[in-house]
């Protein structure tokens, strides 16, 4: 073989690794409870296509709490972490929504009796200087026990299934990149999910369309750098001081404005 072949064929060598190297990377980090003890043992699952699917790809915790995940690099639709055997029982889920893993990072993991279900972000590009973020809170206490009842939703009756935490001001908090930012309020609405159940106790009728309580919280929006941000929202039910965390990643342009 000739130099210049030897030269072409140590090129190829090192493109193919590099291609190989991007086509993965590695994710991890630690899980803990509410009050920062490892979680032994517990499940990741990583959904790129949806809502756990078929692709869907699992991994265990370590004894001390910690998880390594090497998987495709791409957009991932979801993650979840929980304790299986636990589920439902004394424990629900963590949730990272809409992630962009294309580089080695590390995503740290808490969770208790609490969900921060479908957290979604957007900025107020033309308005204020803030972030919004839309997430349904869910609360496994009161998902053993919910609440059914008709609420006046802009003069139109609406069938509520709740099973929200009891949330106040001070119950939401939220970080960017791990640097904490200020809620300056936030809101209730409410999401159709569904038909309702027109059990033996429930006030509704067969197949009435059925709301669940979301909450819209406006977030004072720091100075960005370009590029992917992490947010990070952790709500504590007033009562309890269960936890539950979801996490979001968002983009922002040179002027800091997001997509």
């Amino acid at each position: 073989m000739n130099t210049h072949a030897m030269v072409m064929a140590l090129a190829l060598l090192i493109s193919s690794a590099h291609l190989h190297a991007q086509d993965t990377v590695v994710i991890d980090g630690a899980v803990t409870d509410r009050h920062g003890k490892a979680v032994p043992l517990c499940d990741v699952i990583f959904n790129p296509s949806g809502f756990i699917a078929d692709d869907s790809l699992y991994f265990k915790c370590d004894a001390n709490g910690r998880y390594r995940a090497e998987i495709p690099a791409g957009h991932y639709n979801s993650l979840y972490s929980l304790d299986l055997p636990q589920y439902a029982k004394t424990q629900l889920e963590f949730w990272g929504w809409n992630l962009q893993l294309t580089e080695n990072q590390t995503i740290d993991i808490a969770f208790d009796t609490i969900e921060v279900y479908s957290l979604a972000v957007w900025a107020s590009n033309g308005g204020s200087q803030s972030l919004f973020a839309a997430f349904r809170p869910m609360h496994l206490a009161a998902a053993k026990l919910p609440r059914l009842y008709y609420k006046n939703v802009d003069g139109t009756p609406k069938a509520i299934m709740d099973i929200s935490p009891t949330l106040t001001k001070s119950d939401i908090q939220a970080s960017i990149d791990g640097e904490p930012v200020v809620l300056i309020d936030f809101h209730w609405s409410y999401e159709h999910a569904g038909q309702c159940s027109a059990g033996k106790d429930s006030p509704f009728s067969e197949n009435e369309p059925c709301y669940m309580p979301m909450i819209i919280a406006q977030f004072h929006k720091p100075k960005l750098a370009p590029g992917k941000h992490l947010l990070r929202v952790r709500i504590q039910d007033h009562l309890s001081k269960e936890i539950g965390e979801g996490v979001t990643h968002f983009s922002s342009n040179s002027m800091g404005l997001g997509f």
